[in-house]
């Protein structure tokens, strides 16, 4: 007679067994993922503010063209109506106009 050859899984009269998965978590998120990522993305946005503020403290100079704050300031000073859809360009330009224009005294 021919003998049975059996395979790992499977033991005489018994059922095959099967191989657990690990449990998922109950909100579907894998906290100790998420928390490693979260460390690195903070190490990395850390390393990136440090180089911006290098790169802006060495760009700005005198020659630079002037921040929206600065002709804010300015065409207030000069007594220039504006609004927000004013643009950079022609908010220089009106400045530079009142300052060129002769002042009548």
């Amino acid at each position: 007679m021919q003998e049975r050859i059996l395979t790992p899984k499977y033991a005489k009269n018994k059922k095959p067994v099967k191989v657990r998965k690990p449990s998922k978590p109950i909100d579907g998120i894998n906290h100790r993922l998420l928390r490693e990522q979260a460390d690195a993305a903070a190490q990395a946005e850390a390393k990136a503010a440090a180089e911006v503020v290098e790169v802006v403290d060495t760009a700005r100079e005198d020659d630079a063209a002037p921040t929206r704050e600065e002709l804010e300031a300015k065409a207030k000073e000069l007594g220039i109506r504006f609004d927000g859809r004013t643009g950079d360009k022609k908010l220089g330009q009106l400045i530079q106009d009142r300052l060129s224009a002769p002042t009548g005294e």
